[in-house]
């Protein structure tokens, strides 16, 4: 049974209609926190306020004997990182739904799309960086003009152990997710409470995690040959030899909001079954 730590708080998952942002979604919303996800299609957001909000209710709560808090609200909204009015449209759907407050931001949505060097064309370098790195800053910075933030919220980044085991097939996703590690020290440096312009969000860490290889759809619907290639790259140096679970991934961001987590600030965390040893 999970502790209800995160009653009355709302959290923004980027990406939360299935994988590790569904999985970090459902960690979030069974210890009572309130969730706006963002999907690309309809479907998908159904999947989001329909579908999970259900399974929330039915496995966190019922099975458990355990009332739902009637604070938890689980909402979506199609809001695709690669349009730049994505941050506008998040921004609206928290004023809509939560009138303003957000405590929790997940950067889970990503652009993996793979192009070799030599064969990049200005298109696929701006939309890698539309998606990984303009999006989340401008989310961010939504949030901080108009005061969404809360004292003692959270920033979690989802990186990629690309960050450092480079592939000649992924240079600017590889980039991007270093970028967004870099883009958590910054904001933890300025959030904690030592700028005055931030005080109203004092207390707030933010925080990277790096993701090895989890059996997502991206990865399984892989062929078989590159699925092979993948464990053959990874496998050897995990110290734990399986593939990652989204839920694995999820309950090391669960840890990072948690009230427990108030002293880790500006780290890169890794959830990579010991691939690589940060530090």
């Amino acid at each position: 049974m999970r502790e209800l730590d995160l009653i009355d708080k709302v959290a923004v998952v980027t990406g939360a209609s299935r994988g590790i942002g569904r999985a970090i979604a459902f960690n979030l919303a069974s210890r009572g926190c309130s969730i706006l996800g963002t999907a690309t299609s309809e479907t998908s957001v159904m999947a989001i306020s329909t579908t999970l909000s259900e399974e929330v209710t039915s496995r966190a709560f019922e099975t458990i004997s355990r009332p739902r808090p009637a604070s938890l609200k689980i909402t979506a909204v199609v809001a695709d990182i690669l349009s730049p009015d994505c941050p506008n449209i998040i921004t609206d759907e928290v004023i809509k739904n939560f009138k303003g407050r957000v405590d929790i931001f997940i950067n889970s949505g990503a652009a993996t799309g793979m192009s070799s060097i030599g064969d990049m064309n200005v298109d696929h370098i701006q939309s890698s960086l539309l998606a990984n790195v303009q999006t989340p800053v401008m989310i961010v910075e939504e949030f901080i003009r108009r005061r969404f933030f809360q004292p003692n919220s959270r920033i979690v980044y989802i990186s990629s152990i690309r960050s450092r085991v480079p592939w000649s097939e992924q240079l600017m996703y590889s980039a991007g997710k270093s970028a967004g590690e870099s883009l958590c020290r910054t904001w933890a440096q300025a959030f904690g409470g030592k700028d005055e312009r931030y005080s109203f969000m004092a207390g707030t860490t933010a925080n990277s995690i790096s993701v090895g290889l989890t059996e997502t759809d991206s990865v399984v619907n892989c062929p078989p040959e590159v699925v092979k290639q993948l464990q053959d790259e990874f496998f050897p140096s995990q110290s734990i030899p399986r593939f990652g679970q989204p839920e694995d991934v999820a309950d090391i961001v669960g840890l990072l909001c948690s009230p427990d987590a108030r002293w880790i600030t500006g780290s890169v965390v890794s959830a990579s079954g010991g691939c690589i040893k940060v530090g």
